[in-house]
């Protein structure tokens, strides 16, 4: 029966960003269309009712999601209930594969509604046991990179790939972009992650890093980009009093703004990449979560720009070699030699053209 309902789940920021403009577009090609699930304040304003916070979901590491298990026990069984009383006519899961594998096995055992993964986890570095679980659950899966479509068809699976998300969303940004001008010899783009215990490994680290190169040069402007769950002081959380900006808005305005950006592993590096902006990766977890993960990835890398490429094409700093001594020489090491990094080959595998009216095509029919 058509209900010209679509539940999405999502659980983090990207998540949010890319669901909302999956909604946009299928809003223009059904305007009878109504949006249920879990989503944050970006697809609730494309028209998403959500039944809890998003900020509750932004939980990272295997200790932490651990210690918070009741929580997503309960909301799982809410979320089936939530389902199977209105009935929609697609479930859009959005990344997020520890909650949404678990609600694709739950629904299948009591609903034939039909399950669209948009964002593949990322199996072919870790857990590829759950390529069980979307054979038997997931009736279309929507990968992001092309390599991951010949993956799954290697394992008799067929995945659609249009190209990934961002490289459009860069274009309609390039449109409407005015690059601002800071009176200072540097500017240095700031991106700590949009999770709680992200910022609370990484703002310490980043504080470092600014004092460190603040002791080398007194002209540099900081951009500090914060995303709508992010909650910190730059002022006590990074010591900026002067100096400083801060970005609330698309990534894109940061990256095209700074000469050089620190970012935490994760959708942003991509956005870097995209950008053309010389970057450092950085990554810190709880010491548990990280010899857990030591023991089960098959990459030698945890940016996605290194992993597409198969080489290390940016520097990552990662749990105990992230120290602000060697960051901050590898970026003056930056400014001194007014450095680039090539980023043309990551952009080509990225790059495909209408990515969401493909993807809500798939959906919708």
């Amino acid at each position: 029966k058509k209900t010209n309902k679509y539940y999405f789940i999502a659980g983090e920021a990207s998540g949010d960003l890319h669901g909302s403009n999956i909604i946009k577009e299928i809003k223009q090609k059904n305007s009878k269309a109504s949006f249920l699930g879990v989503g944050g304040p970006k697809m609730e304003k494309e028209g998403l009712t959500s039944l809890v916070s998003i900020d509750k979901l932004a939980v990272l590491g295997f200790w932490e999601v651990l210690k918070n298990l009741s929580f997503f026990l309960k909301l799982k069984k809410d979320v089936i209930n939530h389902i199977l009383k209105n009935q929609p006519e697609k479930v859009i899961l959005i990344d997020y594969p520890g909650f949404n594998l678990k609600i694709a096995e739950a629904l299948k055992k009591v609903s034939s509604i039909p399950v669209v993964y948009y964002i593949s986890p990322q199996l072919w570095a870790w857990k590829e046991g759950r390529l069980n679980t979307i054979k038997s659950c997931v009736a279309k899966m929507i990968v992001l990179f092309p390599f991951e479509k010949e993956w799954y068809l290697r394992r008799d699976y067929k995945a659609y790939y249009f190209g990934h998300p961002l490289t459009e969303l860069h274009s309609g940004f390039l449109k409407k972009y005015k690059k601002n001008n800071f009176n200072s010899d540097f500017v240095i783009g700031l991106f700590p992650g949009s999770r709680k215990q992200e910022l609370a490994k990484h703002l310490p680290l980043y504080k470092k890093i600014i004092k460190e190169l603040n002791m080398q040069n007194k002209k540099i402007h900081y951009i500090v980009k914060l995303f709508d769950s992010s909650d910190f002081n730059p002022a006590t959380s990074l010591g900026l009093t002067k100096n400083f900006s801060i970005e609330k808005r698309n990534s894109f305005y940061a990256f095209h703004d700074c000469d050089f950006a620190v970012v935490a592993s994760g959708t942003a590096t991509l956005e870097c990449a995209i950008s053309n902006t010389p970057m450092a990766v950085v990554y810190k977890t709880s010491w548990i979560s990280w010899l857990i993960a030591k023991l089960v990835l098959k990459t030698r890398f945890i940016s996605i720009v290194n992993i597409l490429n198969k080489e290390k094409v940016v520097e990552e700093f990662v749990q105990n070699n992230a120290s602000a001594k060697k960051i901050s020489q590898y970026i003056a090491g930056f400014i001194n030699n007014k450095g680039t990094i090539d980023y043309s080959n990551t952009n080509q595998l990225l790059f495909k053209k209408n990515i969401y009216k493909k993807t809500s095509m798939e959906i919708i029919k």
